[in-house]
């Protein structure tokens, strides 16, 4: 029995790298097609975004089955716990895929505002936390999990420098208030991104030491 749970286990760790892998590919994509300006590469990050819905749906009824029929304890639940909200933590960062593939279609054909252009160094950060944080989860390894928390704040600050600037931006030019609202919003998701992939370490972090550090990256 204890090797019939163990071999889920793996199988369910195994889906949620699979489901980690394709939100990762397609963040960067949505940001390809932003540099680009591809609405062809666009369409295809939101037509993806089905699939990585349907792998979650799976995961998801994998990890309660297991919960309902093992009962599992001590690590071995943390674990399951953890990756029962990791799963809903990538496919939340999947939508925010789609949320950005989706403003480059409204961008498309409009003269960016400059500070577009910190909006792919922003994503290199969010994506290099999202990674990382699936790392400490593969390898149950809570020192990179805490490193993925500091660097949250890294984020933060690419955010309110990309907003605060594009609104001095429209305040010398307000007819482009459009352009500052979709590079603010793709902003916004960038930042979702990395709080999400905080998330993730925060539990990763729990599920090895059984401790809370949501609000406390310090310890």
């Amino acid at each position: 029995m204890k090797e019939k749970f163990h071999l889920l286990l793996e199988n369910i760790k195994k889906e949620l790298i699979y489901l980690a892998t394709e939100v990762e590919h397609n963040i960067r994509q949505s940001m390809k097609a932003l540099q680009k300006m591809d609405v062809e590469l666009a369409k295809q990050v939101i037509a993806s975004d089905e699939d990585i819905d349907r792998l979650e749906v799976k995961i998801e009824d994998q990890i309660l089955t297991l919960l309902a029929l093992q009962q599992p304890v001590a690590i071995d639940l943390r674990f399951i716990v953890g990756g029962l909200k990791m799963n809903n933590d990538l496919e939340r960062i999947g939508d925010h895929s789609v949320n950005i593939a989706r403003t480059v279609l409204e961008m498309a054909g409009k003269p960016p505002l400059p500070t577009y252009k910190q909006l792919p160094q922003m994503s290199e950060l969010a994506c290099k936390m999202l990674h990382d944080a699936v790392t400490s989860f593969i390898h149950v390894d809570p020192d990179l999990a805490r490193d993925v928390c500091r660097m949250d704040n890294q984020v933060d600050e690419f955010y309110d420098k990309i907003v605060k600037e594009t609104i001095a931006l429209l305040k010398k030019d307000p007819d482009k208030l459009d352009q500052g609202f979709l590079v603010a919003r793709i902003a916004r998701s960038l930042e979702r991104v990395g709080d999400l992939a905080t998330n993730i370490g925060e539990d990763v972090v729990f599920m090895k030491e059984a401790k809370i550090i949501r609000h406390h990256f310090a310890e």
